[in-house]
């Protein structure tokens, strides 16, 4: 093989096909289909259905297989003994291949044989056309019909062959006979007659094919005179003004005759045709399908009324060649063929007669332009196309001209978009004359930056769309001369579209009429160099098409100014925020191609349209004058030369522009929001820019920070947090501003503190992480502290020993889990800020242990509400917060205790049960581990380096299946194993089942391998649960872990093993947390545990005892629980339990078969009854209203 095949097979995208490559298996599933009454029919069916749907972009490749595939079918199909099941079966097969490689190129591969044709009008008249489950087998029936019926033969001699004698052998390739009889009475005519009626009138998939059908079968020699007037007059007779069930097959019929019939045959009804479609008033109303038809059948009857003809006076354009094109030679040679065929008007000496429905037709065509469908556009654009083709010059110059007057602004968008196409229909059939070009360009200007709001989205981009279709018809029309004049109207258009487009579908359009235009034309400035740029793919991303294409095509001075005025006229005040974000970067770019014409003319433009009352405008020209702004200033302070383009009238007006929108309140309501976003924006780039400003400027540009902080809107405060950090950065740092700076700092401190709303709190603390060092210094005590109480939950807070929080923390702000997340982040970045280094910084130890400390506390917040488990953001950034700094601080301020509790809650998190958080801690103490320089105090490091894997990225740490064999083995490490359990009992005790599978086959297979270490786990488990006795949050799924662990058998030598104290330490615990019996929850989920206990024969009698207590509350759902939980202890542990053998078969009966939601009266008797069988002493209560009811029933017992 040769490279360049080699390249071009490596250039073929990865989901190419080269060939069929399941035809075995395809052929394989044919052999063997079922019949669809068959279990295994679907499964099979849609298997094969995915096999060839692969072949669905690639379809030609099902060519060479095609009469194999077909022949196999239509083998089953006609087998005499096969059953109605299997045959439907046979067709659902056939139509799928239709279905890939469209029924047009079938058609042509199956038989057509006249053996056949009685075979299939048989089978089309035993079908039921209700039946819409076999709805395939009508549909390729009618289909194979139609290629039948193109027999060369008169089909009135079929019958006569019908009517003779068969006394041939049936084999079983041969049709097989579905009838006893032949019908004689009835001819194979009149038959199919009826059938292409009687699928023509079902609105069903089948009525298409029987329009096709009927276009095949009335145009026949030996049919037209005989049905077709009868089949047209009984289509008009179902179908009038009044009519309300349409029957859409019945028009499709009627659309493809007059498509596919002889003009002659067809010409004697086209008037009747005419006025029956037109007094149907089908263009009315909102049913397009109806209206579709309409349009197909009025041009075609258009069509009819005119003889087929080349118009003479069409324009010609002569050699299409590419290569000559891009070489620019011949261009004498085709400008006279141009303009011969151009003026070649009326040269032949045929008269056209046009006759007067012709004007009906086109009128009806022009207001289907107007239609609100699609496809009714695009229907009536090339059927005014067809028509006009076939008209004198005069009448088709005026049939341009109306829809030249349908592009006026008073016209919907739907009309622009339907006469857009008309407009591209007719430039690719040449009948737009190069004279048309001065009126038509500056429309298509306008249709290529059609935009317009309606309510509250926008509609243009099919019009856009069609503009550049126009484009692109244009290129293949017309000479390079002819286009000259508007070359760089219509070159720029395309790009400007092309890059700043909102919709993917409009840039790849415009991308492609201008590789068009360059490839035809050849005199578009600089069209390799852009086309080779602006391809399908790099169109496709926005960002790409906005900030990068569109730099690179500003290096051309043709296409600068134009970009730039677009973006100022059109975009700037978009409807689209993103797009004016964008538009304002895009400006900034620009800004360093063209800095002259951005200050002296761009600038002025944007100040002017902040008085506008169009929020949109306003916003998107605030946005674009900061970043123009901040390109200008980097250009004067660049090396290459002083250069001023910010006039001192300039920045005047920027320094007094954010007073005079607070002046005109612009700041408030719903518009506020937008504005506060941009004018932050607005703040940052200028102090970026450190553009001269005044006092009074810099106290606006504070005061609207500060309203910004406390807004609803996280990326109004994020904003605003940048713009605070850049404002004090440039403008702060000067001496005199002391008494200002402290001011701040105290008042942002107040707005911390708030406890009304979180939104408040987070924007100032945010706000107080981004102070400049010269500022957090004096007050690092005060901000520290402030961050800290601000870190953890009030509970927390309070246990530190901060007493401040009694006063005014209230329960709400135990749920502001934000504001905890927000002010981590802020402590981070003040400990960054401040640094190690010099007095009040965090070199100092009681500095940096306050943070570590608070980070620790951090990483063990679970707060809960309807969100969820919202902790989690905490112990996020908490997890960040510490990796950085203890990666990134002196050494000698770590301490071995506060590195190991890092590194232990790294651990833990790393096999907790949410996937984002468990990804982050398991990367982060990977890195951790292999840091370097190494971090001290890291216990077993060397052990640690052999488990994690030098490369964080060759572990997918969000896939349980990776992670959680990975961290079970630190459980063979006593100083990790304690924290880790206490993870996995997190993840294995909950609900998600595919979490608590890998979880608990990971543990269970080190607790196998590691047989020796089983007692030492167990002691530890025994601690968690202990030390978090009554914390439902560890203990509820505790419960769960507990049954899985006992039930897997991996620590059965632990719970038969006298000495050691983990069963009974276990049931203790169990007892202690379920004290009362309150929560139904938790009561239900340990009676799984208490049942796994069961077979510890110490304490069998004693778990007995407390199921019996179970058994008689009142809860139903726990009694029927533990029925069946106790259910399955005995029947698998009877041999470990002392219950005589004689009573564990009535016992068994009893769990199982009783009925344990009857009231408790009933119950509690069948209760004592299971403990005496049992040979436990029955529950009983010592005093109040217990024992008064104990002692009732027993009474009612004893009374029975």
């Amino acid at each position: 093989m040769s490279q360049s095949e080699d390249a071009m097979e490596e250039e073929l995208p990865e989901n190419t096909l080269e060939h069929f490559a399941e035809l075995e298996q395809v052929l394989s599933m044919i052999e063997n289909i079922k019949s669809i009454e068959g279990n295994t029919f679907e499964k099979e069916f849609e298997q094969y259905t995915e096999v060839l749907t692969r072949y669905q972009d690639q379809p030609h490749l099902l060519d060479p297989h095609m009469e194999l595939l077909l022949s196999r079918l239509l083998g089953k199909i006609r087998q005499a003994d096969l059953s109605e099941g299997e045959r439907h079966a046979a067709f659902k097969y056939m139509y799928i291949i239709s279905k890939v490689r469209t029924y047009k190129v079938l058609v042509k591969c199956m038989p057509h044989e006249l053996s056949d044709l009685e075979f299939v009008l048989e089978l089309l008249e035993k079908q039921d056309p209700k039946e819409f489950a076999n709805w395939e087998t009508r549909y390729m029936l009618l289909l194979w019909m139609s290629i039948l019926v193109l027999n060369p033969f008169h089909m009135s001699r079929l019958d006569a062959y019908d009517a003779q004698p068969n006394t041939a052998p049936m084999n079983a390739t041969t049709n097989c006979v579905l009838s006893n009889h032949v019908n004689t009475k009835t001819p194979k005519m009149e038959r199919i007659f009826e059938l292409c009626k009687l699928y023509a009138s079902t609105n069903d998939t089948c009525s298409n094919m029987a329009a096709y059908l009927s276009a095949k079968y009335f145009i026949r020699a030996d049919i037209k005179d005989l049905y077709l007037e009868r089949f047209l007059d009984w289509v008009i007779e179902q179908h009038q003004a009044d009519t309300l069930n349409v029957k859409f097959g019945q028009l499709a019929a009627v659309a493809a005759i007059l498509k596919h019939g002889k003009r002659e045959d067809l010409l004697p009804y086209a008037d009747k045709l005419l006025q029956w479609i037109v007094s149907c008033q089908y263009k009315g109303g909102n049913d397009f399908l109806k209206y579709k038809n309409y349009v197909k059948i009025v041009q075609r009857i258009g069509l009819v009324h005119l003889k087929p003809r080349l118009a003479s006076w069409r324009y010609k354009r002569g050699t299409r060649s590419l290569v000559t094109n891009l070489t620019q030679q011949s261009a004498g040679g085709d400008r006279s063929a141009g303009e011969a065929g151009a003026t070649n008007t009326d040269e032949s000496s045929e008269e056209i007669v046009v006759p007067d429905a012709i004007e009906e037709v086109i009128e009806e065509l022009l207001q289907a332009l107007r239609s609100g469908g699609n496809d009714i556009r695009w229907s009536a654009a090339k059927g005014i196309g067809r028509v006009t083709n076939r008209l004198p010059k005069e009448l088709a110059d005026e049939v341009i001209g109306s829809i030249i007057d349908i592009l006026n602004p008073l016209e919907p968008h739907e009309a622009w978009h339907g006469a857009c196409l008309a407009l591209a229909e007719l430039a690719k059939r040449g009948l737009l004359l190069p004279y048309r070009l001065h009126e038509l360009v500056p429309l298509l200007m306008q249709a290529l930056f059609y935009d317009e709001m309606k309510g509250y989205m926008s509609v243009g981009q099919h019009i856009r769309d069609a503009a550049c279709y126009m484009c692109w018809a244009f290129a293949r029309a017309y000479n390079p001369d002819d286009l000259k004049p508007f070359v760089q109207q219509i070159s720029s258009g395309l790009l400007i579209v092309a890059v700043f487009d909102r919709e993917v579908n409009c840039r790849r359009a415009a991308s492609a009429a201008f590789q068009e235009s360059v490839g035809r034309l050849g005199n578009f400035p600089f069209g390799i160099e852009i086309s080779t740029t602006t391809d399908f793919f790099s169109v496709g991303i926005r960002q790409n098409s906005f900030l990068n294409i569109s730099d690179f095509i500003a290096q051309y001075e043709e296409y600068r100014q134009p970009l730039i005025d677009h973006l100022v006229q059109r975009k700037v005040g978009h409807w689209d925020a993103s797009i004016r974000e964008l538009t304002a970067k895009a400006l900034h770019k620009l800004a360093f191609r063209a800095p002259d014409y951005m200050a002296a003319v761009v600038l002025p433009q944007l100040l002017a349209k902040t008085d506008t009352i169009d929020i949109n405008a306003r916003h998107g020209c605030v946005l674009a004058m900061g970043e123009i702004t901040l390109a200008l200033r980097k250009l004067e302070v660049a090396p290459e030369g002083p250069r001023t383009y910010l006039t001192n009238q300039r920045i005047v007006e920027l320094n007094e522009l954010i007073g005079t929108f607070q002046k005109r309140n612009y700041y408030r309501g719903m518009s506020g929001e937008l504005m506060k976003s941009c004018t932050s924006n607005f703040i940052r780039n200028c102090s970026l820019a450190k553009l001269r400003v005044t006092p009074e400027c810099l106290v606006t540009w504070q005061q609207v920070i500060d309203a910004c902080l406390g807004s609803k809107t996280g990326s109004v405060r994020q904003s605003a947090v940048d713009a605070f950090a850049e404002l004090t950065a440039t403008y702060y740092c000067v001496d005199t501003r002391q008494q200002e700076n402290e001011a701040i700092i105290q008042s942002y401190l107040r707005g911390a503190d708030d406890n009304l709303e979180e939104h408040i709190r987070m924007g100032y603390i945010a706000a107080l992480g981004v102070l400049p060092a010269y500022m957090i210094r004096p007050h690092l005590e005060y901000i520290l502290d402030s961050l800290v109480r601000h870190s953890l939950t009030p509970l927390q807070a309070v246990i530190a020993g901060d007493i401040r929080l009694q006063n005014h923390e209230t329960v709400q702000t135990y749920r502001w889990s934000e504001a905890r997340t927000k002010s981590v982040q802020a402590l981070t970045q003040i400990v960054k800020t401040v640094g190690y280094e010099g007095m009040n910084s965090f070199s100092e130890p009681q500095h940096f242990k306050k943070v570590i400390e608070c980070l620790l506390k951090a990483m063990d917040e679970y707060t809960l509400d309807n969100r969820g488990d919202i902790g989690a953001w905490v112990r996020e950034a908490a997890m960040t917060a510490a990796f950085d700094i203890i990666t990134s601080c002196p050494h000698s301020l770590l301490s071995s205790t506060h590195v190991h509790q890092i590194v232990v809650g790294f651990m833990q998190q790393a096999v907790e049960k949410i996937d984002r958080t468990r990804g982050l801690a398991g990367r982060l103490c990977c890195e951790l581990i292999h840091t370097e320089p190494r971090v001290p105090h890291i216990r077993e490091h060397t052990r640690l380096c052999e488990i994690f894997p030098l490369d964080p990225n060759s572990v997918l740490w969000l896939f349980a299946d990776h992670t959680f064999p990975l961290f079970c083995e630190l459980l063979a490490l006593p100083d990790y194993s304690k924290r880790v359990l206490l993870g996995l009992s997190a993840s294995i005790g909950q609900l998600t089942e595919s979490l608590m599978k890998y979880a608990s086959n990971a543990l269970f297979q080190f607790l196998r391998s590691n047989v020796e270490m089983v007692s030492r786990l167990c002691s530890e488990i025994v601690e968690n649960f202990q030390e978090n006795l009554l914390n439902e949050r560890v203990t509820y799924p505790m419960l769960t872990f507990l049954e899985i662990l006992i039930a897997s058998g991996t620590i059965d030598e632990v719970l038969q093993d006298e000495e050691n104290q983990f069963a009974e330490d276990i049931f203790r615990l169990l007892s202690l947390e379920v004290k009362g019996y309150k929560k139904l929850y938790k009561t239900a989920s340990s009676i799984g545990t208490f049942c796994q206990l069961v077979q510890v024969p110490r304490l069998t009698k004693r778990v007995l005892s407390k199921m019996a207590v179970f058994l008689g509350l009142q809860h139903v759902h726990v009694r029927k629980t533990v029925a069946t939980k106790l259910y399955e202890s005995l029947a698998l542990h009877d041999d470990v339990t002392d219950i005589d053998p004689e009573n564990m078969e009535q016992i068994l009966n009893m769990l199982s078969e009783s009925d344990w939601s009857q009231p408790l009266i009933q119950v509690r008797p069948l209760r004592n009854e299971l403990c005496r069988l049992m040979g436990i002493k029955a529950p009983t209560a010592n005093s109040g209203p217990s024992a008064a009811a104990n002692q009732a029933i027993n009474t009612l017992v004893a009374d029975k």
